[in-house]
């Protein structure tokens, strides 16, 4: 992809990012998950890494607000649930800009895959970001949410938990 298209697709995705709906914050709902084509190879690795266990897939960016405001909240659960893995693709972003990101915020062990290109993004139709996937622990979709979600709330957990304890062995990748 070409230096103009990375950057017209960047500007693109942080219009998508920061031109939320009016409604009130953190408002973004569980839905169900339609089909998704096979992963890229580089989240297909990650995928593998988590075998047997439920996976969060966030599709988010450095440089995006409603992404950084959600991640800390994203790290606590994957932590807190031993059934439950978190993948991140960073979407558009440079490499050094998404090293800072972890570091600066302690982020060091976060799965990252990245998407310079959007080609998983798009194969995975996170038009906008943060997207989020549910996976079941067959790595089958089960639920997605576009936009900034509350992570903290228990209606939006419980049927995530669900996942994480169904066919889980307990440990992390």
């Amino acid at each position: 992809m070409s230096t103009l298209s990375r950057m017209t697709a960047a500007i693109a995705l942080s219009v998508a990012c920061t031109a939320s709906p009016a409604a009130p914050a953190l408002a973004a709902k569980l839905m169900p998950a339609d089909a998704l084509p096979p992963p890229a190879p580089a989240l297909q690795k990650a995928l593998d890494s988590a075998s047997g266990k439920a996976v969060i897939v966030n599709f988010w960016a450095s440089w995006c607000e409603p992404c950084r405001d959600e991640m800390p909240a994203l790290v606590e659960l994957d932590e807190a649930e031993p059934g439950l893995v978190l993948i991140t693709v960073a979407v558009a972003d440079r490499a050094v800009d998404t090293l800072r990101f972890q570091t600066e915020h302690l982020l060091e062990e976060l799965i990252v895959v990245p998407d310079p290109d959007q080609i998983v993004a798009r194969a995975w139709r996170a038009r906008m970001i943060p997207t989020t996937y549910v996976l079941d622990a067959s790595h089958q979709p089960r639920y997605h949410i576009v936009g900034e979600a509350d992570w903290h709330d228990p209606a939006l957990l419980a049927p995530i938990r669900a996942l994480a304890t169904t066919k889980s062995n307990g440990s992390k990748p």
